[in-house]
C-alpha cells in the first residue's frame, strides 16, 4: 500500500468572504466534480441539523492555495485533532501543491458554526497521489491546531459493502453552506467505490458513509459514476499514530 508523506504549515486564520466562495469559480480544476456528476434527477437531501453523528464529525474546509486562491472541500474527524479528506484537498498539482493554509469548520449548517473554526497544522497525503497523480489514492489527512470539544467521531472502517451514503458540503447548493447526502447502491471497482449518488465540487473528501458511525471510503471524483477511494490498514494506522 502506498506511503504517506507529511507536511508541516504554518496555519493562519485568514478571514473569508463566504459570498466570494461560489460555485465552480472555487472548485480546483483539479477536482473533476462538474455538474454532470449530478446523474439524473437530483435526489440530495440537506442537513439542517448537525449535532449528531455522522453530521457531527463532517466539516467544511477553506483551503488557500499557493495560487492565491482559496478553494473548498470537506472532510470528517476521526479523532478530536485529525480529519480524513482527499488527496487535491492537501496537496494540488494543478494550483502549487501543498496547500498554505486550511480552515475546518465542523458541522458547519449556514452560517452557523456551533463549534467554531480550527486551523490545520499539518497535511498528509499519499505517495502515490503526490508523484503520480494516481486517482486510486487520492487521499489525505489534516491535524487540526486543537481538539475539537466534542468525543463524537466517524470510525474508519475497511469493509465492502453494497450500499452507502454521501455526506459533505456540494458547491451548487446554498453555496456549499449546508450538509447534503444521498444514499446509493456501491460497485467495486480496483480499489475504488462507484455509486450514482449526486455530488458536485466542494465535496471532495466527504466520507462514503456504511452507517451513521462508520466511514469506507474518502469521496473524491464525479463523472457519473462518481467514485471514492476505499482505506486501507496502512492509511488508518499511520494517521492515528501522528
Amino acid at each position: 500500500m502506498e506511503k504517506l508523506i507529511f507536511h508541516k504549515i504554518n496555519g493562519n486564520l485568514d478571514e473569508i468572504n463566504e459570498s466570494e466562495i461560489t460555485r465552480e469559480t472555487w472548485i480546483e480544476p483539479e477536482n473533476k466534480l462538474t455538474p454532470e456528476s449530478v446523474c439524473g434527477i437530483d435526489e440530495r437531501k440537506k442537513v439542517v441539523a448537525t449535532n449528531q453523528l455522522p453530521y457531527l464529525a463532517i466539516c467544511k474546509l477553506y483551503m488557500k492555495a499557493p495560487n492565491g486562491r482559496t478553494y473548498v472541500g470537506s472532510g470528517w474527524l476521526v479523532d478530536g485533532d485529525k480529519l480524513y479528506t482527499a488527496g487535491h484537498c492537501v496537496f494540488s498539482h494543478s494550483t502549487g501543491g501543498w496547500k498554505e493554509s486550511i480552515i475546518i469548520i465542523p458541522a458547519k449548517s449556514g452560517l452557523s458554526e456551533p463549534y467554531g473554526r480550527y486551523e490545520a497544522i499539518s497535511l498528509a497525503t499519499t505517495q502515490g497521489w503526490l508523484d503520480n497523480k494516481s486517482t486510486r489514492y487520492d487521499m489525505g489527512a489534516i491535524k487540526l491546531n486543537k481538539s475539537v470539544p466534542f468525543k463524537q467521531f466517524l470510525k474508519p472502517t475497511i469493509t465492502d459493502v453494497n450500499y452507502g451514503n454521501i455526506c459533505g458540503y456540494p458547491a451548487d447548493r446554498d453555496n456549499g453552506l449546508f450538509q447534503y447526502e444521498k444514499d446509493d447502491p456501491l460497485e467495486k471497482v480496483l480499489g475504488r467505490f462507484q455509486y450514482y449518488a449526486d455530488t458536485f465540487g466542494g465535496q471532495s473528501g466527504c466520507p462514503l458513509l456504511k452507517n451513521r458511525t462508520e466511514a469506507i471510503g474518502i469521496h473524491n471524483y464525479g463523472g457519473c459514476p462518481n467514485k471514492s477511494s476505499d482505506l486501507y490498514e496502512s492509511f488508518i494506522d499511520e494517521i492515528a499514530n501522528w
